[in-house]
C-alpha cells in the first residue's frame, strides 16, 4: 500500500461519493485506530474547500460506555450527535477493528440497549443527510480473519474500494432491467433450494455512494413469497457473536427454523430472530459484482460485495427497495455460489442466470470478465 492509494480513496470519497463542494461541512466520525486513513480524509475535504470535523472513538472507551450507560444516557447521547448531524452537509463513517471478537462478553441486553437507544437514531439522522459513507480501514485483525498477510489485505481494499464504478454501473445496467422484469428467483446450492417473488420491487446499483468498497446490485423479496431453505456459507456476525453455517427455512416470508453449526449459538440465533415481528423476514436480497473480492474475508462489508456471490439481510428493508419489512435488525448473510465454495445455480423466471458463480447470458458475461478498471 502506498500513501498514493490512500490519498485517491480520500478524494473518491469527498469527490465522488460526498459530491462536497466548497464552504460544505463533512463529518468524519471514527471508531477504532485508522490514524493515517483520517489524517487522508481530513487532507481531502480541505482540498475540495469544504470544512472537515473530527469525531474519534476508541474501541474500549467505546465497550466501557455500552457496559456502562444507562439507556437515558444513550438517549441523550444520540440527540447530541444528531444535533451535530443537524448542521453537517455529508458524513463519513470510518470503523478500525483490530479484534471483531471484542464485543463477546459484552452482556447482550446491554449491547441491544446500545443499539436501540443510540446507535440506530444516530444512523437515521445519517441517512436524512442523504449524503453519507461508511469504510472499513484495514487493520491486523481484518487481515486475520481474511487469511492474509497485513500487506496483501491492505492492497486488495484499495483495489476493492477504486473500483471505476462509473463503468461498473454501465456494466450492472442489463442485470438491473432483468430484474426489474423478473416475478420469481429461485436460489439452488447444498443446503439450498429457495425462492421468492420480487414483482413490482425496486433495485439499485451500489456504485460508491455509500459504501466503500462497493460493487453489488440490490432488491428485496416481496414481504411473504420466500419459500424454502438456505444455508449460508460464509460465517457472519451479529453483537459480536460469530455464525457459521446459518441455515434458514422459509413458510410464507418467515423463518420458521434456523441453526448453525455450534448449539449455543443456535439459541442466540433464534433470539436475534425474535427481537422484533420483522427480524424473521427478508429485508434485502443482493448479488455481489466487485472483481477484486473473489474470496470470503470474514468482513461483511467485502464478503456482501464478492464476485459469485448472493446475500439476504433479515431484517429492515431499504428505501430504494422497501417492501414494508420494519425491524431494530439488518442483517447480512451471505452465500457464494463459486464452484471452490460448492457452486450454485441462480434462476430468474426459470431462466438459469448464474451457475457456479458465473453468468450465462452474454449481455451479463461482461461482469464476470472484467476487473474493475
Amino acid at each position: 500500500m502506498t500513501d498514493s492509494a490512500m490519498q485517491r480513496l480520500a478524494r473518491q470519497t469527498m469527490a465522488r461519493s460526498l459530491a462536497l463542494r466548497e464552504g460544505e461541512s463533512v463529518l468524519i466520525d471514527v471508531v477504532g485506530r485508522a490514524e493515517a486513513l483520517t489524517e487522508a480524509m481530513i487532507e481531502a475535504a480541505c482540498e475540495a474547500g469544504a470544512r472537515p470535523y473530527l469525531n474519534v472513538m476508541p474501541v474500549r472507551h467505546l465497550k466501557s460506555l455500552i457496559g456502562g450507560c444507562t439507556e437515558e444516557q444513550f438517549l441523550q447521547w444520540a440527540e447530541m450527535d444528531r444535533e451535530r448531524l443537524r448542521t453537517m452537509n455529508a458524513y463519513v463513517g470510518i470503523r478500525a477493528d483490530d479484534n471483531i471478537y471484542e464485543m463477546t462478553d459484552v452482556p447482550e441486553d446491554r449491547y441491544d440497549r446500545y443499539v436501540r437507544a443510540y446507535l440506530q437514531p444516530k444512523q437515521m439522522a445519517m441517512a436524512r443527510l442523504g449524503r453519507w459513507v461508511l469504510l472499513r480501514s484495514p487493520t491486523v485483525g481484518m487481515a486475520q480473519l481474511a487469511g492474509m498477510s497485513l500487506d496483501a489485505c491492505t492492497g486488495l481494499y484499495y483495489r476493492a474500494c477504486g473500483l471505476n464504478y462509473e463503468r461498473f454501473a454501465e456494466l450492472a445496467q442489463p442485470l438491473c432491467e432483468r430484474l426489474g422484469r423478473t416475478d420469481r428467483v429461485r436460489i439452488v446450492a447444498p443446503g439450498t433450494d429457495l425462492s421468492f417473488s420480487i414483482r413490482g420491487m425496486g433495485h439499485m446499483v451500489c456504485d460508491g455512494r455509500f459504501n466503500l468498497p462497493d460493487g453489488e446490485l440490490f432488491t428485496a423479496p416481496r414481504i411473504d413469497s420466500a419459500e424454502g431453505i438456505i444455508t449460508f456459507n460464509v460465517p457472519a456476525s451479529y453483537m459480536g457473536i460469530v455464525y457459521e453455517n446459518v441455515s434458514l427455512r422459509f413458510q410464507r416470508g418467515r423463518v420458521t427454523d434456523a441453526s448453525c453449526s455450534v448449539a449455543e449459538r443456535t439459541e442466540r440465533l433464534q433470539a436475534v430472530l425474535k427481537l422484533d415481528e420483522g427480524a424473521s423476514r427478508i429485508g434485502e436480497f443482493g448479488i455481489g459484482l466487485n472483481p477484486h473480492i473473489d474470496r470470503p474475508m470474514n468482513n461483511v462489508l467485502f464478503d456482501e460485495k464478492m464476485r459469485g456471490s448472493l446475500h439476504l439481510a433479515l431484517g429492515q428493508a431499504y428505501p430504494m427497495a422497501d417492501n414494508g419489512n420494519e425491524s431494530s435488525v439488518h442483517w447480512d448473510l451471505v452465500l457464494s455460489q463459486t464452484k471452490a465454495s460448492g457452486g450454485g445455480a441462480l434462476f430468474f423466471d426459470d431462466e438459469l442466470i448464474r451457475e457456479d458463480g458465473l453468468f450465462l447470458p452474454p449481455d451479463l458475461q461482461p461482469l464476470d470478465t472484467w476487473r474493475g478498471e
